[in-house]
């Protein structure tokens, strides 16, 4: 029976066991979180979680949970795997860039294909249903970076690393318009939409949110923005940006509507991940060329902000390589990492 202790960080203090083990673990789902807490697999500070307890900073939160046989895909059937989503692989992780309109775990509507689908073979069976592997996610149609874990071990320390802000995660997208100022931080918390339960937004009851950016790029009508998660809400980015004027160009569901030239989703892109292996404790950091369909963007008359596509905090700790702006803006509109 796999177990694990979690330590409660700031940014999910007050939120609900079975929320805050959804956050911290999302390699099974909420509900299924509930059904642990109602068959006394949760403690919090020692004492077995009752459904409604609220966790707070600091706490220990200790879980059990049963593996229970899956119901939908046959992953064990799975036997082919796709080389060309894996930027690097070990014993015990898989970094994965990610191509558009593929979801990272088998889910309702998307049994049939996902990364998970497509590296089971080389993926633990850790009991976790259709998410093996998974310890963090993209949107459908963002691109980019993620890791996988290939066993327990992994998987838990990744988990924690993530829940301690270890695991530094960057973005670039083309958005709308120009921030004022170029550079900053949008603080604001996100919650479901009131009147479309499908979307998040910012509203005052809900979550803390906080995304900070920098410009890169600009061009008539776009910016090329840099960005990065210092809480790791549902379609965060997408929602915050949408929130102060600036939708990530494509995004249709958060008013970002399709620039001539952008094809198939939002121009969002996970381009930089940067964290400590699990095992071994040394400094990873992988970039992620832009993704083929960003290509006619790359024709615009772009003016460089920054001469770095990202910032260099993290690069003194981990071995990222430096990505000029003046190199990305070179290539863009040739080959962007596509067919």
């Amino acid at each position: 029976m796999p177990k694990m202790v979690l330590t409660v960080p700031p940014e999910l203090d007050g939120r609900r066991v079975d929320r805050f083990l959804a956050d911290m673990l999302p390699q099974r789902s909420r509900t299924i979180w509930q059904r642990e807490v109602k068959a006394h697999q949760v403690k919090v500070r020692y004492h077995t979680a009752k459904s409604g307890d609220l966790v707070h900073t600091g706490d220990q939160v200790e879980v059990e949970w049963e593996d229970t046989p899956a119901v939908g895909p046959d992953l064990d059937a799975v036997t082919e795997i796709d080389s060309s989503l894996i930027v690097y692989q070990d014993d015990a992780i898989i970094v994965v860039n990610k191509p558009r309109d593929l979801v990272v775990h088998p889910s309702r509507g998307h049994w049939e294909d996902s990364v998970v689908h497509r590296l089971h073979p080389l993926l633990g069976n850790d009991g976790s249903h259709f998410r093996p592997g998974v310890v963090h996610r993209l949107d459908q149609n963002t691109t980019g970076l993620l890791v996988l874990a290939r066993n327990e071990s992994a998987r838990s320390k990744l988990s924690q690393a993530i829940a301690d802000r270890q695991v530094h995660r960057r973005y670039l997208a083309v958005v709308h318009g120009q921030i004022t100022p170029l550079t900053g931080r949008i603080d604001a918390p996100i919650g479901r939409d009131t009147k479309n339960r499908l979307k998040m937004a910012t509203v005052l009851s809900g979550k803390q949110a906080m995304t900070r950016y920098r410009t890169i790029a600009l061009t008539s009508g776009y910016s090329l923005v840099q960005l990065s998660l210092d809480t790791g809400r549902t379609h965060q980015i997408r929602v915050h940006l949408s929130a102060i004027g600036h939708a990530v160009a494509g995004d249709v569901v958060y008013g970002g509507g399709h620039p001539q030239g952008l094809l198939g989703g939002q121009a969002l892109h996970a381009g930089q991940l940067a964290f400590s292996h699990p095992e071994t404790g040394q400094p990873l950091c992988f970039t992620a060329p832009l993704p083929w369909d960003w290509k006619e963007l790359g024709f615009l008359s772009w003016q460089v902000v920054q001469e770095s596509v990202f910032e260099e905090e993290e690069d003194l700790l981990y071995p990222c390589q430096k990505w000029a702006t003046t190199d990305l803006l070179k290539t863009w509109a040739g080959y962007c990492g596509g067919p």
